[in-house]
């Protein structure tokens, strides 16, 4: 079976704002119970990734299954891969990321610090291999690609 090289990907929320998509309260707000947001859909084309010839590099953009749950992909930013080290400084201590690993983090976070978007921090770290789409562009519609 042939697999499509590049797919477009609706998504909704706060998540990764102001990178991609609509900055919004309601969907920040509701970003801390871990539902989905239920405002008007971004959209993202991303590219299928080969690994291990291609794999996500820190600062990629990428799409990937919900390690929790199946039937959800999120969108987030790879900030470390296997062999960096994470510092927590609230409890002094580092963590090193596992070999064929990454840290995804949602980007509003830095923006936001009191709202938390389901990212490595609530469910560790990914595999690299389950990583299968890079985000290279986004848009509001297939008329509205923006300003």
């Amino acid at each position: 079976a042939t697999k499509a090289m590049t797919q477009v990907f609706a998504f909704a929320g706060g998540a990764m704002a102001p990178t991609l998509g609509r900055e919004d309260a309601a969907g920040a707000a509701r970003a801390s119970t871990s539902k989905p947001s239920s405002s008007k859909p971004s959209y993202v084309l991303a590219r299928r990734l080969a690994y291990p010839f291609r794999s996500a590099q820190v600062g990629d953009v990428v799409a990937f299954t919900h390690p929790q749950d199946e039937a959800r992909v999120l969108i987030r930013r790879v900030s470390a891969i296997e062999g960096d080290e994470l510092v927590d400084a609230a409890n002094a201590s580092v963590y090193v990321v596992p070999n064929a690993h990454c840290w995804v983090t949602s980007d509003a976070d830095a923006d936001e610090p009191k709202v938390r978007f389901e990212d490595s921090r609530t469910f560790g770290p990914i595999a690299l291999n389950s990583i299968e789409w890079r985000v290279m562009y986004s848009f509001e519609s297939a008329v509205n690609h923006g300003a």
